[in-house]
Parts: C-alpha cells; structure tokens; sequence
C-alpha cells in the first residue's frame, strides 16, 4: 500500500484506504506541564484545527489514531473530559469512520468515545496490508505479518551536537526492517518491516533515536526485534538523513 507523508506534519495518508494515520495526540499534556510549574495556553484546539484541515486536505476517508489519544493516567484530568469530546465531535463532522488502537496513556478512553469511533485491541488491527499497533506492548501476529508496521509510543526524534556540545532535536520519521533471527522467536510470520511515527503534539517531548546509549522506549526495541541502525531517518519537511547509524552520537 502506499504510504505518503504529510509534508511538514507528523502524519501520513495510506493511498489505497484513504486513512489519514497520526499518533500521540496526548490530549490534556498541559494540566501535567501546569502541575510541574508551567502555565501554557491549551494546545488542543491548535491539534483539532490541524487535522480537521489535514482530512480535507487529503480527502481521507478514514482516521486512523495509533494510540496516545488522551494523556494523564492513571486518571483523566478535567482538560481531557472537556477537550476529548470536543474533539472527536469536530473530527466527526469532517470524517465518517476513525479507528483508535488505545496506547498506554489510554485508560478508560472508551467513555469518551462516540459511535463512530472504532476501539481495537491494544494488540493492534490490520488495514489493507498495514498493521498498525502502539507500541507499547506485543502486537498480535496479524499486525506483526503485515507487510508494514506503523507503530507511535517511540515519539521519534534525531539529536543534532553542533561543535560546542549543544544539543537540539527534531521529529523524524523512522523506517527499518526486522532483526527476523529476533523476531522468529515470539512471532511465525513477518511482514517486512516497520515505520515509526513522529508524536503529533510537539509537547510530548521524544526519544532521540540516534543516540545508541539512550534507554530503549516499546517492546520491539528493547527485546532487539528491530534493525534499528540500520533504519532511516527522514526529517518531517522530507530531508532525509540517512540511517540511525550514520547519524549516532
């Protein structure tokens, strides 16, 4: 199937579904950053207004949400109560169909949901020839066949260390194959690989990908199921950077 990224956003349209796929919305960051001492003005209308335009502009037919639409746990602060539901009733008035594989901030996120919205397993579904999961966990053998694997959670980022030490970062796209003598052990059948998915609310904060001494975030990473130096890095305005390997720090 395939796959087009947004230019400039943290989301892609999968051609022959006509799914626009985003992840790690975290909805309702801000009262967590307001209870650490930061006082910041709410980012969630700024998110809707995002997408709502993305649909429209790609003409999608299905939302796909790969976890981390809510954010707080393991209970739901009153911005999420207010803000989800807001959300989801401005998304469906553009689109008639969105899928949510729920991550680890996800608790609970049923109550928010209206009809419309498809809830899978946190083990991922299957769209076409995507498997699509969060991350958090083990996907179900059907998402790990799957040709593609997209997966959030990693909230992917590429480090840059300029000549005085001083460190900046930016969202990335990360697009590698499966370590298959890994792999094979917890799963019969892959697919080729996976694509990681950039957080779609830059407040998340992320993991620099390539730093290599860098603790692993997500089940595939941290058991080694995934060729991750050898992975690309792709920027979101498309500048792409090489592999994970050329770039470690």
């Amino acid at each position: 199937m395939p796959l087009t990224p947004i230019h400039g956003e943290p989301a892609l349209l999968a051609g022959e579904e006509k799914a626009l796929i985003v992840a790690d919305l975290h909805i309702g960051i801000e009262h967590e950053l307001f209870l650490a001492g930061a006082k910041i003005p709410g980012r969630t209308p700024e998110l809707r207004a995002r997408l709502v335009k993305l649909l429209k502009k790609t003409k999608a037919k299905k939302l796909v949400i790969a976890g981390d639409l809510k954010h707080n746990i393991p209970m739901s602060s009153f911005l999420e109560e207010r803000e989800i539901p807001r959300m989801l009733e401005a998304l469906s008035e553009v689109i008639g169909e969105i899928h949510l594989v729920p991550g680890n901030h996800d608790g609970g996120i049923s109550a928010y949901l209206p009809s419309n919205v498809k809830l899978h397993s946190n083990k991922g579904f299957v769209l076409g020839t995507l498997g699509i999961w969060h991350g958090h966990c083990w996907p179900s053998e059907e998402v790990m066949a799957s040709p593609t694997v997209l997966m959030g959670h990693v909230h992917p980022q590429a480090v840059f260390v300029d000549g005085i030490e001083t460190r900046s970062a930016e969202r990335c796209w990360v697009r590698g194959k499966w370590n298959f003598a890994e792999a094979h052990k917890r799963y019969s059948i892959l697919g080729e690989g996976f694509l990681m998915i950039p957080a779609f609310n830059s407040l998340c904060g992320g993991s620099h990908v390539n730093d290599l001494g860098q603790r692993k975030i997500g089940t595939v990473l941290r058991h080694g199921l995934a060729r991750i130096e050898e992975s690309e890095l792709v920027l979101l305005d498309g500048t792409h950077l090489g592999t994970v390997g050329d770039n470690a720090i």
